[in-house]
Formats: C-alpha cells, sequence, structure tokens
C-alpha cells in the first residue's frame, strides 16, 4: 500500500550522511526502500536483485548496502536460507500512515518476525508522572547503542573525498574513460587505510602524487591499469616524478617493477625465457 504518494523521510537522514554513519549510495538505498515499503506495516518486500534492478547497483554493492544499512540499525531482514527471491526488510521506525497502527512508528530492531510486529509511539506519552515503560526501554537502548557507535567507529577522515574525487577525474582525463574501482570494497578500504597510516599527506602532495602515476611509462606499472588499491601500496615511489620507460630505471633513479621481475626471473635461471 503506497496510496499517499509521498513517503516521510526524517531530516535528521542528513545528518548521518554528514557525519559519515551513512554514505551516499545507503542513502539512495534508504530511500528507496522507504519509499517502496508498505504503509501500513513499514515493511519492504525486496532484495539485493531488485537494487540491482531498480536502481542500477552492481550485485556485490546492493549485497553489501543491505549488510550495512542493517549493521547500522536501519533496516532489519527476516530472509529464508537459499532463497533468491524477495523477502521481508523492516524499516526501523517508519512512520505508519494507514491501517490499526497509524500514527505509530515500527519498531524493526525488538520484532521477532515479518508477521509478530512491535510498534512505538511517535511521540512520548506519560501516563501518571510516568513515561510509557516502552518508549522508555527504547530510548535506553537506543542511547546505549549510540554509545557504542561513537566508541567504536573513528571519525571520518576528511580528505576521503576530495582524494578519490581527484583521483576518478584524473584516471578519467588520462583514459577518456571512468575507473571501475569498488569504492565499498578493495580500492576504498586501500585508500581509507592509506589515510589512517598517513595523516601528514595533504590534497595537494596527492595530486602531485596521482600526476605521477598517471604519467608513468614503464611497462609495468602501466599493466596495472590505474589501480587505486596499487596505486597507495606504491604512493612513495611517485614522489620524485613519473616512472618512465627507459634503460632498466625510471627518471626517480629507482628500478621499475620489470626490471624487479626480470632480476627476480635472472636468480631462478630463467633469464633465457625472459630476455
Amino acid at each position: 500500500m503506497k496510496e499517499n504518494g509521498f513517503a516521510p523521510i526524517r531530516r535528521g537522514l542528513w545528518e548521518h550522511v554528514r557525519d559519515g554513519r551513512m554514505s551516499p549510495f545507503e542513502c539512495l538505498a534508504f530511500v528507496y526502500i522507504c519509499s517502496q515499503a508498505d504503509t501500513r506495516t513499514g515493511i519492504w518486500k525486496g532484495s539485493a536483485g531488485a537494487l540491482v534492478g531498480e536502481l542500477g547497483f552492481k550485485p556485490r554493492t546492493a549485497r553489501d548496502l543491505l549488510e550495512r544499512l542493517q549493521h547500522g540499525d536501519y533496516i532489519r531482514r527476516f530472509a529464508t536460507a537459499g532463497s533468491r527471491f524477495c523477502y521481508p526488510i523492516l524499516v526501523h521506525k517508519f512512520p505508519i500512515t494507514q491501517g490499526e497502527h497509524n500514527g505509530e512508528l515500527l519498531d524493526a530492531l525488538n520484532s521477532l518476525s515479518s508477521i509478530e510486529l512491535r510498534y512505538l509511539r511517535e511521540e512520548t506519552r506519560e501516563h501518571n508522572g510516568e513515561v510509557h515503560g516502552e518508549v522508555r526501554a527504547y530510548q535506553r537502548i537506543k542511547e546505549k547503542r549510540e554509545e557504542r557507535s561513537k566508541a567504536a567507529k573513528p571519525p571520518a577522515d576528511l580528505r576521503f573525498g576530495p582524494f578519490l574525487e581527484f583521483a576518478k577525474t584524473s584516471f578519467e582525463t588520462k583514459r577518456n574513460h571512468p575507473p571501475t574501482w569498488d569504492c565499498f570494497g578493495k580500492d576504498g578500504a586501500a585508500l581509507a587505510a592509506f589515510l589512517r597510516r598517513a595523516p601528514h599527506v595533504t590534497l595537494e602532495v596527492w595530486q602531485a602524487h596521482v600526476v605521477n602515476f598517471f604519467d608513468s611509462t614503464e611497462p609495468f606499472t602501466v599493466k596495472q591499469g590505474g589501480s587505486l588499491s596499487y596505486f597507495v601500496s606504491r604512493f612513495d615511489t611517485f614522489s620524485s616524478g613519473p616512472i618512465l620507460a627507459g634503460q632498466g630505471r625510471g627518471n626517480n633513479g629507482k628500478p621499475t617493477g620489470s626490471d624487479l621481475a626480470i632480476q627476480n626471473a635472472r636468480g631462478l635461471g630463467l633469464s633465457k625465457s625472459v630476455n
């Protein structure tokens, strides 16, 4: 039932995006789920496959988004093991606008199943001077969860966005097409780890190294296909300039990747096949 023609979205959601608790893609997926949820129950019958079909995500990305939304307590899933079809996904604190629970919020975190649902009053009500027990208990749980979340998650590095955007732009300028980096997986994790261990690297320094990386013509470096994870693992290699194809050494005076590969082959007695 989506007869009302609109889906109420809490404005506080954008604060979650700004402070890093939710990525822009997670936000997009969550807003879509809210727009498709049943207004009588707060349940969306969907799956990662539905996100792939409707929003164009890659299958792996769609699965990761649902897992992160559940881990962040935005949704709760009741998937059947081995099922490849849509299943009930409960939207936590979804405002019910139709049916017997009109005016309440779906308590997805404490619901026992997609049938045994629990709801909360949208506004705290008092009875004989005491807060309604269910709401009071929920507030305690929420406060404890927020404390654990703040303690477990380090603050987001503000350099991540600008660093990633410059690297993407440089890739597209050099190759005339955007990169296919997995920013939710290997490549994004590699950049985040780099930022944690290199707090001294400024945007200006990053830009210089990125330009040197994409200007390199040495075969082994070119063979990496502009991989972001490879670049951050060899960041210091590009401090003096691009690595150029030449007489065994790049213009920064260091052995190239191809040189090292040939040296290793010779050490194993394979020089004839290499040469």
